[in-house]
Parts: structure tokens; C-alpha cells; sequence
């Protein structure tokens, strides 16, 4: 049966790393990934995937896979990590290329999944857009979640800085307002609207981090780690990420956290590495690139959730 599924246990012994997209998951997904005992499962339902990983791609950002459809979501995972039927879809993927890029992107495939048949392992699940489905995976299959959190203004800082947006229309899903009623009409005046970049980094991360608040925290198959801690108590808070997830302490992880937790640019650099950046830099770069009204605005739609993840009225200050 497919329910049967959520009962494996390679998939109840892999991690899901979720948040929000410019959350940090990345980051944290290949430092658990670094341990002996895990594969990277790289954004199994990323609406937009390239043919370098595997992905349902469904509907909308942020598919909400509820009970019903968690056996279904459960099958793929576990396929995915099992990577049976590789030779077949390699070819599948080489037969769309279009381009040096699509070339090296079904290159990068075969590169990710090769480990995953000569040496089967849970995998570490890394997906921010995984945020709602990881309620019922972590109730129904007891799998881990790790959730990783930015102060609002961070996140709404990436969110403005990469200038693309988001479709509220995404979260229309009957499945998200049944959860979240209180943000039902919210969501759908955005929806209309659109509201300009602020409006709309304050409303998701508001939404996004509501739900978690709601039905992740406070269980013990949850870890909760905000750019804070990582940042400024890097040991502790690798080690508690670590011990959560089932994982030991390598040199392999250790030279993962000096190559990209201590140098690097404050931002992406497009030529460079996605993840290599100076932490600290990266952490309080918001407070001089907001201005203190575009704060306000932020702060007056996300305090009342931050404050649920530690970041009370000292954590606004730009000075």
C-alpha cells in the first residue's frame, strides 16, 4: 500500500531542511549533507526544477502535500534516494538538451546521483518549498524537520535585492487557507493586488513562519535555527544540528563551516559560490540597507510571529 511507504526506513531516517526560499536552507542542507550518513536530496518540489535534480515539479511554489497526498509525496522521496532506473532517465534528460548548460546540468545529475546507488543512505531533504508538506511527512512518516529562520528584515532584504517577487495566487491552495484561516484574506487581497516588494516579503515571511509556529515548533522531531545562532555560535549550533539529526562531527563538516561560514561577500556573488559569504556581514546587512521606514512596515505585519522565534524589540534596531 502506499500509506506502507511513509513507514520505510531510509525515509524516516533522512532530515527535511525547510523555511523559506532566502532562508539559509541551502547552507544548512549541504552541512548536514557533509556528514557521513547522509545524501543531499536537492528540492524535490521546486516548481521550476532544472535537469539537474529530481523534482514533482507540481502546480504552485509551496505545494501544500496534505495527508492525502503525503503517501504520494513519500513514494517520490524515497525514489528519489533509491535512484533506481537511473540509466533510463539520464537518457530521458540528455534527450532535452538544448545547451551547454542543459549539458551540464544533466552532467551535475548523474554527479548527484551516482553516490546515491553505489552507497544507499538517508538523505538530507533540502527544500524550502517543502514548508507545508513537512507537517503531515514529519506526523505520519516521524521524520525530522529542520526549520531555518531570518529575521524578517533579512529575509525581506533578499526578497527586495533579488527583485523577482512572489505569486500570491500560490498560496490559494485550499489546503494552505484551510490551515492558516486567519491569513485567508490577506492572502488573497495579495493575491489581487500584488502590493509592492515589501508588502510582499512581510506577508510570506508572516505566512510562511505562522504555520511553522503553528505546527512544527515545540515537537521534538523539530529543530529550530535561526541565522543567529549559526553565525554567532557556530559550534553550538552546528553541534545541536548534528546530535538532532543523527549525524557526526567530520572533517569534511569542519572544512565546510571555514570554507563558507567565515569569508566570503555579505551577497551572492553570481560568479562565485552561492553559500560562501561572511556570516557576519550577511546577518546585519538589512540594517543598513532598510530604511527605518521600510522597517516599520515590516516590523507592523511580523512582530507578533518574530517575537515566537526570539526576535523580541531589540532585534529591529538598526544601530
Amino acid at each position: 500500500m502506499a500509506a506502507d511507504i511513509l513507514q520505510s526506513d531510509l525515509l524516516r531516517s533522512s532530515v527535511i531542511v525547510t523555511g523559506s526560499h532566502y532562508s539559509m536552507t541551502t547552507l544548512i542542507g549541504r552541512l548536514l549533507a557533509s556528514a557521513p550518513q547522509f545524501h543531499l536530496l536537492h528540492e524535490p518540489t521546486n516548481a521550476q526544477p532544472t535537469l539537474s535534480y529530481d523534482s514533482l515539479a507540481p502546480t504552485h511554489w509551496y505545494e501544500f502535500y496534505d495527508e492525502a497526498r503525503s503517501p504520494a509525496l513519500g513514494e517520490f522521496l524515497l525514489l528519489s534516494m533509491q535512484s533506481k532506473g537511473i540509466s533510463r532517465e539520464v537518457l530521458r534528460r540528455a534527450g532535452r538538451v538544448r545547451s551547454a548548460e542543459h549539458a551540464l546540468q544533466v552532467a551535475r545529475y548523474v554527479q548527484r546521483k551516482l553516490p546515491m546507488i553505489l552507497a544507499p543512505k538517508p538523505a538530507i531533504i533540502k527544500d524550502p518549498f517543502l514548508l507545508f508538506s513537512a507537517r503531515d511527512l514529519q506526523r505520519l512518516a516521524k521524520i525530522r524537520v529542520v526549520l531555518t529562520v531570518r529575521h524578517p528584515c533579512a529575509f525581506a532584504e533578499s526578497f527586495i535585492r533579488a527583485g523577482n517577487g512572489f505569486d500570491f495566487a500560490n498560496l490559494l491552495q485550499p489546503q494552505v487557507l484551510e490551515a492558516m484561516p486567519d491569513e485567508a484574506e490577506a492572502i488573497g487581497m495579495m493575491a489581487k493586488s500584488s502590493g509592492d516588494l515589501i508588502d510582499q516579503a512581510a506577508l510570506l515571511w508572516r505566512v510562511l513562519y505562522g504555520f511553522a509556529d503553528r505546527y512544527l515548533s515545540g515537537n521534538d522531531l523539530t529543530c529550530i535555527v535561526r541565522q543567529d545562532e549559526i553565525v554567532q555560535t557556530t559550534d553550538v549550533a552546528v553541534n545541536r544540528l548534528l546530535a538532532f539529526s543523527g549525524a557526526t562531527r567530520s572533517d569534511d563538516i569542519d572544512q565546510f563551516i571555514t570554507e563558507n561560514f567565515t569569508s566570503g561577500p555579505a551577497d551572492f556573488d553570481k560568479g562565485g559560490s552561492y553559500i560562501r559569504r561572511d556570516g557576519l556581514l550577511a546577518l546585519n546587512k538589512w540594517r543598513g540597507r532598510l530604511h527605518p521606514g521600510e522597517v516599520s512596515r515590516i516590523r507592523r505585519v511580523t512582530e507578533g510571529v518574530a517575537a515566537a522565534f526570539d526576535y523580541g524589540p531589540e532585534t529591529w534596531l538598526q544601530t
